[in-house]
C-alpha cells in the first residue's frame, strides 16, 4: 500500500494509509491484564459512539475466551484502533462453527484496508495452527455494517448468507448455530433475531447504519436496542471456502479436505 504523510488520527479524522499495523496475539486465556486494559482503552478512544468500556466490563469473555485475537495498532500513537476476536463453537449436530465474538474498527479507520488485513491475518494464523477453514461463521450484531462485511463473501454460488433481508425465512442451520452461541436463549429463526441478548442494552449511542439501505431497513424493522441479529455465513463446499481464502489473498492449504455438507 502506498504510504502518505502521517498525521495523528482522531475521531472524524481519516487515518493515513499505512498508519495501522495488524498484530495477532496469543489466545485470550494468555492475555496479561496490562494488554487487556490497553486494548479496551484504545477502543474507548477510537469509538466514542460505542460504550466500549461498559461492553468489555460486562463481556470480558470476548477477550479472555477468544482463541484468535487480531489487533490494529496505530503506529504513530501506539494505540489499539481495531479488534477482531473469535473462537470455535460446537453445534448440536457435532459440526464446528467459528463464532466471531468482536469485530470493531475505530471511527477514523473504517474506510481503509484494516478490516481486510485483519481477516487475512486471522485466517492465516488459524490455518497455520492446523485448523480447518470453517464451514460456518457466525456473528451476533446490532450493526448492519458487520452484516454487510460478512455478506461480501457470499457472492460465490456455493456460499450462502443468513438472514436474507429480501426473503426472510427460518433456517435449521441458523437455529442450530443459535443454540451453540446463545444456548437456551429465545431465537426468532424467521428473522434471525436474538431478543434482549445484547449487553449493555445501550451499547450504541445511536443506531448504526451501512451503505446498504435494504439492510439498514431490515435491522431497523426487527431489532430493538439490546437485540442482536444472528448472521451466519455458510460455505459447505471446499470451492466456496477456497473462494473466501482467495478473496483475502490466502492460498488454500495443500490437500485441504472439505467438511461434509449438511
Amino acid at each position: 500500500m502506498a504510504s502518505r504523510t502521517r498525521r495523528e488520527a482522531g475521531p472524524g479524522t481519516p487515518a493515513p494509509a499505512g498508519a495501522v499495523e495488524v498484530r495477532v496475539l496469543p489466545p485470550g486465556r494468555e492475555l496479561d491484564p496490562l494488554t487487556e486494559h490497553r486494548i479496551v482503552d484504545g477502543l474507548v478512544d477510537a469509538m466514542p459512539d460505542l460504550r466500549a468500556r461498559e461492553l468489555f466490563t460486562l463481556r470480558r469473555d470476548m477477550l479472555t475466551e477468544a482463541e484468535y485475537i487480531v489487533l490494529g495498532v496505530d503506529r504513530k500513537r501506539d494505540a489499539v484502533v481495531s479488534l477482531l476476536t473469535s473462537r470455535w463453537a460446537k453445534l448440536p449436530s457435532g459440526r464446528t462453527a467459528l463464532h466471531v465474538m468482536t469485530q470493531f474498527v475505530g471511527d477514523a479507520y473504517r474506510h481503509g484496508a484494516i478490516f481486510g488485513h485483519s481477516w487475512t491475518a486471522h485466517f492465516t494464523r488459524l490455518l497455520a495452527d492446523g485448523g480447518p477453514f470453517p464451514e460456518v461463521i457466525a456473528l451476533k450484531t446490532y450493526n448492519p455494517v458487520a452484516y454487510c462485511a460478512m455478506n461480501a463473501f457470499s457472492g460465490h454460488p456455493e456460499i450462502s448468507m443468513y438472514p436474507d433481508p429480501a426473503r426472510p425465512a427460518a433456517s435449521a442451520l441458523a437455529a442450530e448455530v443459535a443454540e451453540a452461541v446463545a444456548p437456551g436463549h429465545p431465537f426468532d429463526a424467521a428473522h434471525g433475531v436474538l431478543p434482549g441478548i445484547g449487553r449493555p442494552v445501550d451499547l450504541y449511542r445511536q443506531r448504526p447504519t451501512s451503505s446498504a439501505e435494504a439492510v439498514n431497513a431490515y435491522f431497523a424493522a426487527h431489532l430493538k436496542p439490546g437485540d442482536r441479529m444472528l448472521c451466519v455465513l455458510h460455505a459447505p463446499t471446499a470451492a466456496g471456502r477456497h473462494a473466501v481464502l482467495r478473496a483475502l489473498g490466502i492460498p488454500p492449504p495443500p490437500g485441504a479436505t472439505p467438511h461434509p455438507s449438511p
